[in-house]
């Protein structure tokens, strides 16, 4: 996907020295400014499925200001968005952050198992006294 960097809007500073870049896809602007519904979490970079949202203010009753992150290329955008957009980031956000708690637990119950086995045969060794605890 094409973009441009909007001509209205130049480069903004953030903390740290960093600039970011007002971008906008030549098919998502529409002529209010606001960019038209698209995968907010599909960075327009490296169409990486990772990207989240850093800020993000209302612009209105149904469109929302938003600071988008890719961690893969470190891409950063800003635009206006309808309800409907964000409301799907925020979807893709929720579908994430189960998905990471999942592989969370699979992997801690994993270490447990495997700190609990180590336990038992040191246990069957003899190699555990009272005096360690």
């Amino acid at each position: 996907m094409d973009t441009e960097k909007d001509p209205k809007t130049p480069g903004k500073p953030l903390p740290g020295g960093e600039q970011i870049d007002v971008v906008y896809s030549d098919q998502s602007r529409s002529g209010d400014g606001v960019a038209a519904p698209e995968h907010l979490h599909i960075c327009f970079h490296c169409a990486g499925e990772l990207v989240y949202p850093l800020d993000w203010s209302e612009e209105g009753p149904r469109h929302w200001r938003v600071i988008l992150r890719c961690p893969e290329c470190e891409s950063r955008r800003e635009g206006v968005f309808d309800q409907a957009a964000v409301e799907r980031l925020d979807d893709e956000l929720d579908r994430g952050s189960s998905a990471l708690l999942g592989d969370l637990r699979r992997m801690t119950h994993a270490n447990m198992s495997e700190e609990i086995e180590f336990f038992v045969r040191a246990l069957e060794a003899d190699l555990i006294t009272p005096g360690d605890f």
